[in-house]
């Protein structure tokens, strides 16, 4: 690969010359045939600066740092990919971190990435509502996202609106016809939660039906979890369970589904379900998953660009992205049976 001295040599000028045209160096005093040339030579030759070098120079890697739960989540595939492509915009790296596969080196990792200077700033989707590590990180001054969770005492939050898609979900099963809704939500002590029980709640008021205890269960957002809630709820409904569930994250729904079809009962013909996000994966189960589909590929970008806000010295802010959830109606929802 062309470095700046060969870049200089073609150019016919001193390596110096070369660099300060090439960074944009306010202060460079060339005349622009010289600076043409230098640029000419630079495409030439196929140049690209030395990123670590630059690096030592500016005090930037040019990388962001993303922590999530896990790689296995559905739900965080959009938010994801809005991440990559707003930073592949903005020419950054995007480093990944999965917190489900470190769990007790955690505290560790988010310090080396600090204090080794090894990103410019972290995006992070694990934070609970009251998180230390989390607080530490922001205590030391590292330029910080929370990307769909907020925590106390931390500024520099961008979410989605949980709780309007909880009530879309629920509202679309009570205007079938369902008055006993159970709620699977995430075992987790997390703000986003809270705002999907939050919403399952007020519309459950909201349509004028009470709510047994029977009816929710709460479990880890993966597969086994939500077999595990649905046999919870089954268990301690009784004789009357619900005829219809909204369940708060897409791979419960996958596992209460599975639970289901253990027990012999039918989706939707004995029982209705909405899984909280979509994914294209939603679309092939057995039967395909009614959904409520989050704008969360624009809450990844928004978060790459507030974090580079933070980066430069711009102060941290909350915000929750204002599109509309939409729901998805797919094949596992239909009137109750009778």
């Amino acid at each position: 690969m062309a470095n700046l001295k060969d870049v200089a040599r073609r150019a016919g000028v001193d390596p110096s010359t070369a660099s300060r045209v090439l960074r944009n160096d306010p202060n460079q005093q060339v005349r622009p045939e010289t600076r043409e040339r230098i640029l000419d030579a630079a495409r030439e030759l196929r140049y690209r600066p030395n990123a670590l070098a630059r690096g030592l120079r500016t005090r930037r890697t040019d990388t962001i740092g993303l922590v999530i739960p896990s790689l296995d989540n559905l739900g965080f595939a959009d938010v994801t990919h809005g991440i990559q492509a707003a930073a592949a915009a903005a020419r950054r790296m995007v480093m990944v971190i999965e917190a489900s596969a470190v769990p007790d080196a955690m505290q560790d990792v988010s310090e080396r990435l600090v204090a080794d200077g090894r990103v410019d700033g972290l995006i992070v989707a694990f934070a609970s509502v009251d998180d230390g590590l989390v607080a530490q990180l922001a205590e030391r001054g590292m330029p910080l996202v929370l990307v769909n969770r907020r925590t106390s005492g931390v500024h520099g939050s961008v979410v989605v609106d949980d709780e309007r898609g909880s009530r879309m979900a629920v509202e679309h099963l009570v205007g079938l016809g369902h008055r006993r809704v159970g709620f699977l939500g995430i075992d987790a002590d997390t703000d986003t939660a809270r705002r999907r029980l939050t919403g399952y709640g007020r519309a459950m008021t909201g349509a004028g039906i009470p709510i047994e205890p029977g009816w929710l269960a709460a479990a880890p957002p993966t597969e086994d979890g939500g077999r595990r809630a649905m046999r919870s709820v089954l268990a301690s409904a009784g004789a009357h369970p619900p005829t219809a569930y909204f369940v708060a994250s897409l791979m419960s729904a996958i596992g209460a589904l599975a639970e289901l079809r253990a027990t012999g009962r039918r989706v939707p013909e004995d029982v209705s379900i909405v899984a909280f996000n979509d994914h294209p994966f939603a679309a092939h189960t057995a039967p395909a998953l009614t959904t409520v589909r989050m704008p969360n590929s624009r809450m990844g970008e928004e978060a790459v660009r507030m974090l580079l806000d933070a980066v430069a010295g711009v102060p941290a802010r909350d915000q929750m992205i204002e599109d509309a959830p939409e729901l998805v109606v797919r094949a596992s929802t239909a009137p109750p049976a009778g």
